[in-house]
């Protein structure tokens, strides 16, 4: 058995190597190869390709076969313990207060460590590599396999590939979510859709609107499973700006962007927006006046860089009607969708929210919708239902062309009979193994509460070295099995 500093060196290490959409993962599975390698385990990198445009291509699943590495894809043997290895770490660096703005650059101490993807699923995976180590040399019934997969936040995307594949073809599969280390049933699904909107309208000449400024809303972006804690950045953007078209001021659009993580509300929005000189001094002290205070001064940002210049392409006058009006239908859409709660979930609802938008090369508008469902939600009926919404929505534009695309859909798992306890709502790919016959279980160390995917993400000691020796019991007992 290794000592636990040993544990800590490598926590800080694996911290510190950035597995984000940007970056890919594939250097933290060369790094954690190495490590089970050093520890008597047998290894397998799986690239996974794809073709999405918002994700690297250095994408991987780290394969380990703590005892028999031969696996059978006709007879199911063996059990299963995967994590994702990608993190989200938001669009604002800066909040990451406790790392000085570097979300790579994990603080330790006495009591715990700080960084992303200390409760995201990193460190769950490195406490079952140290569990696993005590089986290397004994002899066991049945194998465990150790896997941690790339890309969840596009879908789960590494999971599918490890299922479809058959590189593992076990009797039952663990997977992650911080459950506090409690084993859990049942789980939420999620589901993503894109709108992409594209108008004959291309350009209109200035007309007088020739001072022009960026108005930037920040947000706080956390998992969809703390609704809590979100600061919903879209939302701050749009009510500052209609509160000015009520107050009589006539501007025109000349960009709209919205970002966040996967699962997460958005945490920045930003808003190019030009008006008429004669208007100019009056809107910054409407701008003074709503947002000078404290209180609201630090959620917000206008940037007068851009105010002598002439603008001449605009966004078309109707394009803010159809994303307002897309955003209203999609939250009635929820609403509907929580007629009926699930009281075995911490957060007995669905939850959703307008994600993302962003122009494309060619000229649309990409408004994404994302939702954390509840696993009784019928995904076929849900998906029907917003195409039907969209069409209408889209009858009342004729100027505009909408098309719908589902990104990706991860299945929910419906609770178990005699389950007790408050199921996590945060989003695991138990749906995805248990819809391809794997029985399937979720645990994971770190709650919900540690706020995983927003700034300052963090886990105590305690509790790592906890799941390490959870895991060592477990693992024991079933590859006796």
């Amino acid at each position: 058995m290794l000592s636990f500093d040993k544990f800590k060196d490598h926590a800080r290490r694996v911290l510190s190597i950035p597995s984000h959409a940007e970056s890919g993962n594939e250097e933290l599975v060369r790094y954690l190869q190495a490590a089970m390698h050093d520890y008597g385990m047998k290894t397998a990198v799986q690239p996974v390709s794809h073709s999405s445009d918002q994700l690297s291509k250095r994408q991987a699943n780290l394969l380990g076969f703590v005892s028999d590495s031969l696996v059978d894809r006709s007879t199911r043997r063996g059990h299963l313990f995967v994590n994702p290895l990608d993190v989200s770490t938001g669009n604002l660096p800066q909040l990451w207060t406790a790392t000085q703005g570097n979300p790579q650059a994990p603080v330790v101490n006495e009591h715990g460590i700080v960084g992303a993807g200390a409760v995201q699923g990193k460190l769950d995976f490195l406490c079952k590599i140290f569990a696993a180590i005590d089986l290397v040399d004994k002899r066991v019934r049945s194998p465990i396999y150790l896997v941690g997969t790339s890309a969840s936040h596009f879908g789960m995307m590494g999971s599918r590939f490890l299922i479809e594949s058959l590189a593992v073809n076990p009797k039952t599969v663990h997977t992650f979510a911080p459950t506090g280390m409690r084993s859990q049933p049942s789980a939420t699904g999620q589901v993503s859709f894109s709108v992409d909107l594209d108008s004959s309208i291309r350009e209109r000449d200035s007309r007088g609107y020739n001072r022009s400024l960026t108005v930037t809303a920040y947000g706080l972006g956390v998992d969809f499973s703390t609704p809590k804690n979100a600061i919903n950045a879209y939302e701050l953007l749009m009510d500052l700006l209609l509160q000015a078209t009520e107050a009589g001021f006539d501007f025109q659009w000349s960009s709209l962007e919205v970002k966040n993580g996967s699962g997460t509300n958005p945490d920045l929005a930003s808003a190019r927006i030009a008006l008429t000189s004669f208007q100019f001094e009056d809107f910054k002290r409407f701008l003074r006046e709503r947002i000078g205070e404290e209180d609201q001064a630090r959620f917000y940002r206008v940037d007068f860089a851009g105010i002598t210049e002439t603008v001449t392409r605009f966004l078309p006058s109707e394009l803010i009607e159809v994303v307002l009006e897309l955003d209203h239908e999609w939250k009635l859409f929820v609403s509907s969708l929580n007629a009926h709660s699930d009281a075995s979930f911490a957060v007995p609802q669905n939850l959703g929210a307008l994600s993302r938008i962003l122009m494309t090369p060619n000229g649309k508008m990409r408004v994404v919708f994302e939702i954390r469902t509840l696993p009784s939600v019928d995904l076929s009926t849900l998906e029907s239902t917003w195409r039907e919404t969209v069409g209408r929505v889209s009858s009342r534009y004729q100027n505009f062309h909408f098309s719908v695309q589902r990104d990706y859909l991860v299945p929910g798992t419906p609770k178990a009979p005699g389950a007790e306890g408050l199921f996590t709502n945060y989003l695991s790919d138990a749906g995805l193994f248990a819809k391809a016959g794997f029985p399937v279980s979720v645990l994971g160390c770190g709650t919900v509460e540690h706020l995983p995917k927003g700034p300052n993400e963090a886990i105590r000691w305690g509790d790592l070295e906890s799941a390490i020796a959870l895991y060592r019991d477990l693992m024991l007992r079933l590859s006796q099995e």
